[in-house]
């Protein structure tokens, strides 16, 4: 009852700002963000007969709005919580937690969903299916795909869904999250570009900023996450990265420092940062990878330098594309980056990692899974 007076407040706002015979379904939106007056506010751009043009409505922490249906797929309702907590760079689970981990989807959002209903970890209606399972993602939601937005708005509902049902989303960073909201627009889609200007920011990363409840959320993610016995990250820890001795919380600390576009407080803390977002940092590294590692690849003892410092026996990366789901280094790292895209056929190209029982599998977009060898 009272997500429903939530949701009647929510739309009598709207009603008081627009006419009801002009309301027109969104072409992007909502983003929520801060407005002046310390109050939050939802901007959508909306297709009227005019053209599209900027819509901003009142909205509060608690209230239920909507993230309009793509395609085929059904809208979803979102409810606005309070700013989000700094995630935590350690997770323990019960070892026969079910585990599912996404990797790279840019923008790619009705193959992500697809995917997801097809492996039950949501229901038909987008809700959370997976109990007491944890969902990972690492990183890279950003970028290339017409649909970041409901990607984003997704997760961000799973996560307090998930937390209810006793599991756990776990959305990592990747270098296009810190390139996307620090203003680096060579991959974004050129939707984003046009929803900019129809919102009249800036810029698009002026959406995401710290004022905006999507990008105060991304700001509190971490850049790796070690969960159980294993290490997750979009790109990698090189050699170097060991050598410095950081600890998760150091790096993810810096990562954040870095896409806040904070004050060093040394010249030690600047170039940390610098090394922590560039190619030998987390987001960026390749070396696992030898036909595409831009300075020497890892050899099996780095490797394993790797498993002894954080006290893990495997480290799971996206980023790197691969054909297929991939385990290298004696399965001591696990290559999950397989890009999502639709085929000639209609069938849909996308793998994912589900770990049951300790068992590896490929998940794929037809619910079937595979014994990773």
């Amino acid at each position: 009852m009272h997500r429903k007076r939530l949701r009647i407040a929510l739309l009598s706002s709207l009603a008081a700002l627009v006419p009801l015979c002009c309301l027109a379904a969104p072409v992007d939106g909502p983003y929520v963000v801060h407005a002046a007056a310390d109050g939050l506010e939802a901007w959508t751009v909306e297709a009227g007969d005019a053209g599209a043009r900027k819509q901003v409505r009142p909205i509060a922490v608690g209230d239920v709005f909507d993230v309009p249906g793509v395609g085929s797929l059904p809208a979803f309702q979102v409810t606005l919580r309070k700013p989000a907590q700094i995630a935590r760079d350690t997770v323990s689970v019960r070892a026969s937690a079910p585990l599912f981990v996404v990797a790279d989807t840019h923008g790619e959002y009705e193959i992500l969903v697809g995917m997801l209903r097809a492996q039950r970890i949501v229901n038909a209606g987008l809700g959370w299916s997976f109990g007491r399972g944890e969902l990972i993602v690492l990183g890279d939601v950003f970028d290339r795909g017409a649909h970041q937005l409901e990607i984003l708005w997704l997760l961000y509902e799973l996560e307090a869904q998930a937390r209810k049902a006793g599991g756990g989303v776990h959305l990592l960073l990747g270098n296009h999250e810190i390139m996307a909201m620090r203003g680096e627009t060579r991959d974004l889609n050129a939707k984003y570009l046009q929803t900019a200007r129809q919102l009249g920011v800036q810029s698009h990363a002026q959406l995401f900023d710290a004022n905006s409840v999507l990008g105060q959320w991304l700001r509190t993610r971490p850049a790796v996450l070690k969960l159980n016995d294993s290490l997750y990250l979009h790109g990698g820890v090189s050699r170097v990265l060991v050598d410095r001795k950081l600890s998760l919380a150091q790096i993810n600390d810096g990562v954040r420092a870095g896409l806040n576009a904070l004050p060093p407080f040394s010249p030690v803390e600047r170039e940390r940062v610098e090394f922590l977002l560039g190619p030998n940092g987390p987001l960026w590294y390749r070396g696992y990878f030898r036909d595409v590692a831009q300075s020497a690849a890892a050899t099996m003892a780095d490797v394993d330098l790797v498993l002894a410092r954080f006290g893990v026996r495997q480290v799971l990366v996206g980023h790197t594309r691969v054909p297929t789901i991939t385990p290298m280094y004696d399965g001591k790292v696990i290559a999950v980056q397989v890009y999502p895209s639709h085929e000639a056929d209609g069938r849909d190209h996308f793998e994912c990692l589900s770990i049951k029982g300790g068992k590896l599998l490929r998940a794929l977009p037809d619910g079937s899974t595979q014994i990773l060898k």
